[in-house]
């Protein structure tokens, strides 16, 4: 929180613009996603662009580490934060979005969603294995772009479109997975 409140006071020095503000949101908690949802639409009577981006990736020095690798909804971390966290916060936010509209989602994936795999039986809970953690964020990012996909097609004339980006990438190599 200090970070975030500082980053939006040094954007409203630098910019001019005194409406930029900081609003907590805990990603891990699908408790703050909901507190954080409500709290904007009633603080908030427009929104034209919802730019989810999140990329954690269990690390024994972050300071999540003690949390463990899964979150207090029973998830595991990197799937809740990259996939759960920003789809419940979209479904929270998405009547706004169309009531604004033009307005779009924009969610931040990976091209290490070709390295997916959802299994719907453990689907959030983390995969086993050598690369188990490396899994586990290839599957939230599928989960991402799938998200994106199926709700750029129900948004279809709604004038709310939905992408998936690979943060980074400037150009394609034939036969690339994107």
């Amino acid at each position: 929180a200090r970070r975030g409140e500082a980053a939006a006071s040094r954007i409203r020095r630098e910019t001019g613009n005194n409406e930029v503000q900081f609003m907590h949101l805990d990603l891990a908690s699908l408790r703050s996603v909901r507190a954080f949802a409500s709290t904007f639409l009633r603080q908030e009577p427009k929104l034209h662009i919802l730019i989810n981006n999140a990329g954690e990736c269990w690390d024994p020095k972050s300071p999540l580490h003690s949390r463990g690798t899964t979150t207090k909804d029973g998830f595991s971390l990197p799937f809740q934060v990259n996939h759960l966290g920003h789809f419940l916060l979209t479904q929270l936010l998405l009547e706004r979005l169309r009531s604004c509209a033009p307005s779009r989602v924009v969610i931040v994936a990976s091209s290490a969603h070709c390295a997916g795999r959802l299994r719907p039986e453990s689907l959030g809970r983390p995969p086993s294995g050598l690369f188990s953690t490396f899994q586990d964020y290839c599957d939230s990012k599928l989960a991402n772009v799938l998200h994106a996909r199926e709700l750029a097609t129900r948004e279809q004339g709604t004038q709310v479109t939905c992408y998936a980006v690979h943060p980074g990438r400037t150009q394609l190599t034939p036969g690339a997975c994107l």
